[in-house]
């Protein structure tokens, strides 16, 4: 904490973007925020209004200025929903995702209004950016013609992955293997797994995890429709952990 009561890294949210763990990069700025405000309402960008136990259709943002955000009030909008924290979520021209932290003033007939955001968080994705998967992830595939299951799923990319070796005593990988017939199961809370099969991929790297589990580092010879498939999971969870980390002020 500084002699002025404002910590560096409050400083830094109020000025400009601060870097967290996992992509996501966040901001407090009012120049920042009504300019991506500005952005939303220029391009008809859609949105969604989240909160605990809803998440609202596409939506406008209608006006926005003196403290207040007005949208439209979705079709399906709760009754009897009084102040409480809510989010604005969208997805922009890159097709990253942002989120706005609001909270919920007035409900109309017509409208729902909020505050200006408290805080902006934005995902930063390269091209190759890994997420985190759930815990339980799977990876099942064939290698030099024995099938393998006894790895997990540290992260995915759009082209690859990171697998980590559960049992030490079995035999690990070598970089310029080739692995087929990958299987990837992701859990769904209640529902089924998601699953995503590639058929083939090469390990690239090896190494150690903070454990000291050995970890190989995959990457994907995709054909177009495992691509396809495999971007898709990967932007459906990179928008459950923005969701995740927006959840925490």
């Amino acid at each position: 904490m500084t002699t002025s009561g404002v910590s560096a890294e409050d400083r830094a949210l109020l000025s400009g973007w601060l870097e967290l763990d996992g992509g996501f990069h966040v901001t407090r700025s009012e120049r920042i925020i009504q300019q991506a405000l500005r952005t939303v309402q220029k391009q008809h960008i859609f949105c969604s209004v989240v909160a605990k136990g809803y998440e609202s259709g596409k939506v406008v943002i209608v006006e926005f200025g003196g403290g207040r955000i007005v949208l439209d009030r979705p079709v399906d909008w709760p009754s009897g929903m009084g102040p409480q924290p809510l989010r604005i979520l969208f997805k922009d021209r890159a097709q990253l995702w942002n989120q706005l932290a609001v909270k919920l003033l007035e409900v109309t007939d017509e409208s729902i209004i909020t505050t200006m955001p408290l805080k902006y968080v934005r995902l930063q994705r390269r091209s190759n950016y890994r997420v985190d998967v759930p815990r339980g992830s799977k990876v099942v595939f064939r290698h030099r013609n024995e099938v393998i299951s006894h790895f997990t799923l540290a992260n995915i990319s759009a082209d690859g992955s990171l697998v980590i070796l559960e049992n030490q005593q079995a035999v690990g990988l070598e970089v310029g293997d080739l692995l087929s017939e990958i299987a990837l199961s992701f859990p769904c809370g209640e529902d089924e797994p998601i699953r995503v099969r590639i058929k083939e991929g090469r390990v690239v790297r090896t190494c150690e995890n903070e454990r000291r589990e050995p970890c190989f580092g995959v990457h994907f010879l995709l054909q177009p429709r495992e691509e396809k498939d495999l971007m898709s999971y990967v932007r459906l969870r990179e928008r459950e952990l923005l969701r995740k980390g927006m959840a925490e002020e």
